[in-house]
Order: structure tokens, then C-alpha cells, then sequence
């Protein structure tokens, strides 16, 4: 178990000391309201990732998760906009939406024979493009009474005590139902061997190409469900919205330990990456340092966090291996 766990040691170590760190020299970061708002800030990211983590351990990328977000939120906002549907119409609307564009992600990579890096970098054009198209170039306002309550509202909360927020609530359970998937069903067993060794896989008798486009739908699900969460918190749907999501949700997982080469990673340690991410972004903020310093120190991170993946974590698993090894001789 601590081999299979390993890859979630570097960012959970991260995140406490870097937690301590702050904690002793900003008197405001441990307090109540602001691990709050860390939480709400990167569960939008952290479920984005969640889907990330699943295509890049079927051995694919999907860099058009920040438009898919984008374009669904744009759905569902002119929906209520235009059309006045309910808030559940235009959450079905935004899960549609992503779902699709995932789907033909993983249509256009399994049957067009291309690679997934350069189908989902064209299909992000074509999200965004697509998206300004149906908002006019224009942030979409006028949602549903009771949508906000995605993004702002709280579970078991009321005028006088603080809830848990609706949005830590969704990240939650977006990422047990992932964990689950991939590590209690046989399609989450069939990811992780078409990512490990894909010829092997289909000898077995695996549809590659089902299974690739299983991985994209998902993705695009859950970036449906982003949507929702993002737009309802900001209370606009923006068209540009999800521009640099992708590089912050192919952060988040790489910092979690999950292998660009595909095969190996889980949602633990992609949760544990983007709540890294934003007590970065956080602890920068209270220190008056801007976006500039905040990317770069990320960049690094990830820098780091794939020569761990690369030279250190196998070592560790080679080490823990043998140590439960000698413990059963």
C-alpha cells in the first residue's frame, strides 16, 4: 500500500510544510475563512484534473479541458439567458456540452489515427472559437434564481454558522467517484493497462479505441461540472474563461504524482496537487507577490515535481517493494 501511495508523499510533504511555513509567517493563513477559500478556489482545477489524471494514465493529454470548460459555461449561461430553463436544465446543458466535445476528442484520436496532443491543442481553438460565436464576444449574465448556490452557496450552513461550501462538496465527490472508477471497476483497471503497455493491452483483448474515447468523454463531463461550479461562483459565464486551465490542470496532476508516460497516478495525489497549487497562489497573494511570481514559483514546482516522478519515485517504490518484501520472508 505505501508503494502504491508513494507518488502522493511528495505533494502531501509539500503542502504540509509549505502549510507550516505560512502558517508562521502570515498570521491570516491558517484562519478559518481563508483555508476556506483555497478549497473553493481550486476545486474548479481540481476537478478539471481529475479528468486530466484519467486521460494521461490512459497514456493520452487533453489540453482542451480550460475551453471545454469555457464553452459549456457559455451553454448553460445563454440557456438561462436566453432560453430562462431552470438551474438543473442548465446543468444537464453544461454536462452535455462538455461531454460532447470529449467524446469527438476521443472519436478524432482513436479513429483518425492522431495523436491526442495535437487534437485536443485544435479542438481548444475550436471550443473557444465556437463559444465567442454563441456569446457574441460577450460575458453571458441573467442566470437562473438559485444557480449561484453551485458556486457560493454551503451545506449545512445558515445566517449565524458557518457550512461546508456546495463547491468543496462537488470537488469531493467528483473525486471519490474517479477514485473509485479507477480503482474498483474493471474500466478502471483497463485505463491503467492501456497506459502502461497498449500493445499488451489490446493482445488481451482491450478496445483501445472505446476506451479512448471513454477517457475523453469523461473528461469533458467533468469539465461540464466545472463549468457550473466556475460560472455560478463569478455569477457570469465568460467565453474566455477557462484560458490557462489546462496548463493548471496538467500541473495539478504531474504534481500528484501521475506519469506523463501514462500507467501510474491516482486522484489522491492530483487533489493533494492542486490544493498545493492554490496555498501557493494563496500564500503569494498574502505576501503582495502577483501573478508573475505565482507562475513562476508554479513552473518550478512542476519542474521538480517530474524529476521526482522521473528518478526519485522510482527508487521509492523499488525500496518500499523490497522492505515489505523482506517483512513477508
Amino acid at each position: 500500500m505505501l508503494a502504491r501511495l508513494s507518488g502522493s508523499l511528495a505533494p502531501l510533504s509539500f503542502l504540509l510544510l509549505l502549510s507550516l511555513l505560512l502558517t508562521l509567517t502570515t498570521p491570516n493563513f491558517a484562519s478559518r475563512d481563508n483555508v476556506k477559500q483555497i478549497a473553493i478556489q481550486a476545486a474548479v482545477v481540481a476537478i478539471l484534473a481529475c479528468g486530466q489524471t484519467v486521460v494521461i494514465v490512459a497514456g493520452h493529454i487533453d489540453l482542451s479541458v480550460g475551453a471545454m470548460m469555457a464553452l459549456s459555461g457559455v451553454v448553460a449561461g445563454q440557456a438561462m439567458h436566453l432560453y430562462h430553463v431552470n438551474m438543473w436544465v442548465a446543468l444537464l446543458a453544461a454536462c452535455i456540452c462538455g461531454m460532447i466535445v470529449g467524446v469527438l476528442n476521443g472519436l478524432i484520436t482513436a479513429y483518425g489515427k492522431i495523436s491526442a496532443f495535437i487534437v485536443t491543442l485544435g479542438m481548444m481553438g475550436l471550443a473557444y472559437g465556437v463559444g465567442s460565436i454563441l456569446a457574441n464576444s460577450q460575458n453571458v449574465f441573467g442566470f437562473a434564481p438559485g444557480f449561484d448556490i453551485f458556486g457560493n452557496g454551503e451545506l449545512f450552513g445558515g445566517r449565524s454558522t458557518d457550512g461546508i461550501p456546495y463547491a468543496i462538496v462537488i470537488m469531493a465527490l467528483v473525486a471519490v467517484a474517479v477514485f473509485v472508477s479507477m480503482s474498483r471497476t474493471a474500466w478502471g483497471r483497463s485505463v491503467y493497462a492501456m497506459g502502461g503497455n497498449p500493445e499488451a493491452a489490446r493482445l488481451s483483448g482491450l478496445s483501445l479505441s472505446s476506451m479512448t474515447i471513454s477517457v475523453f468523454a469523461l473528461s469533458g463531463l467533468l469539465a461540464g461540472i466545472a463549468a457550473v461550479v466556475n460560472i455560478s461562483r463569478i455569477s457570469v459565464a465568460e467565453y474566455k474563461a477557462g484560458n490557462g486551465y489546462e496548463l493548471y490542470a496538467v500541473a495539478a496532476t504531474v504534481i500528484g504524482g501521475t506519469s506523463l508516460l501514462g500507467g501510474q497516478g491516482g486522484i489522491p495525489g492530483t487533489i493533494l496537487g492542486a490544493l498545493l497549487m492554490y496555498t501557493i497562489i494563496n500564500g503569494c497573494d498574502l505576501h503582495g507577490l502577483g501573478s508573475d511570481y505565482q507562475r513562476a514559483i508554479i513552473g518550478a514546482v512542476v519542474i521538480v515535481a517530474v524529476l521526482y516522478d522521473r528518478h526519485c519515485l522510482p527508487w521509492l517504490r523499488r525500496l518500499l517493494n523490497g522492505s515489505a518484501t523482506a517483512r513477508a520472508a
